[in-house]
């Protein structure tokens, strides 16, 4: 599948953290409540930014399995989980493969595995799978991949959270020549293969709701857009940077149009001219 670094999922934590729809985190918790102790699995799991956001939020005892491809994202989760636990009080102890990481009320266990997501995941010997969750992910893969998802998730009788899965839209402001044709190029490539074949791209969200649906789950849908002002420069330009890309790798004609339109985009970031919206699609269904 698609590789991202380290640094790019550092730099968009605290958006990914604060455009997460409150009504389905909400109704998360009110499920949460009726568990005792939680089994979660989280696919896609990078450096742990999932799990930092929903454990405090869920409480208790909880047991997670972080799932990802990329070995050295999985190592930067040990040590970003660890610090994480100590700022907010928390014990972090090894226990063979598992980190524990606990306080007063709580008690979270957590296994890191590093595994193809297009394949392994489904082979992974684990019970009792209670939450299934993903961040940031389903936009990447194809309708077949998403399809076994679904019914996994219905064998499991899991309930499901995946959150901020691109929705298609790109709102720059002030408007400029040129914004459009790079959204229109941006969706394309959105849908060309991440390594699960032809992604599912906007259309990944609205899919996982009628498959769902279809099994018997109650599905939720609801937006949680990135809103990006001036101070958020680096997270702009990080972006500004990858859309121009995507376009390059696929627009047919010369780009001589999308180096001005990037450079003109860029200049007003750096003057603190430039909003961005991001449009997202969070998604929480369960059985119950």
């Amino acid at each position: 599948m698609s590789g991202f670094s380290a640094e790019w999922l550092r730099l968009r934590e605290p958006t990914d953290a604060a455009s997460r729809n409150l009504e389905l985190t909400a109704q998360l918790i009110a499920w949460r409540r009726r568990h005792d102790a939680l089994s979660v699995l989280d696919l896609g799991s990078g450096t742990g930014a999932n799990f930092r956001i929903l454990a405090p939020a869920l409480g208790g005892g909880q047991r997670w399995w972080l799932l990802d491809h990329d070995p050295a994202l999985l190592a930067r989760a040990g040590e970003a989980l660890r610090q994480w636990a100590e700022k907010r009080g928390m014990t972090a102890a090894d226990q063979g493969e598992t980190l524990l990481l606990k306080d007063e009320t709580n008690h979270c266990w957590l296994e890191r595995f590093c595994l193809d997501l297009n394949e392994d995941w489904e082979r992974l010997a684990v019970a009792n799978v209670q939450l299934v969750t993903a961040s940031a992910l389903i936009d990447l893969v194809s309708a077949d991949w998403l399809e076994r998802l679904a019914q996994r998730c219905r064998t499991w009788r899991a309930a499901v959270l995946i959150v901020l899965s691109y929705d298609g839209s790109i709102a720059w402001e002030p408007v400029a020549e040129g914004d459009e044709r790079v959204r229109e190029w941006v969706n394309r490539h959105q849908h060309t293969d991440k390594g699960f074949g032809s992604a599912l791209g906007p259309d990944a969200a609205p899919a996982l709701a009628r498959l769902l649906e279809r099994l018997d789950y109650r599905v939720e849908l609801r937006p949680s857009p990135w809103t990006l002002a001036a101070q958020d420069a680096a997270l702009q330009t990080a972006l500004l940077d990858g859309w121009t890309e995507a376009a390059r790798q696929i627009a047919p004609e010369p780009d001589d149009w999308l180096d001005v339109w990037s450079r003109h985009r860029r200049d007003l970031i750096e003057r603190g001219h430039s909003r961005l919206s991001v449009g997202h699609w969070d998604l929480f269904a369960s059985l119950e």
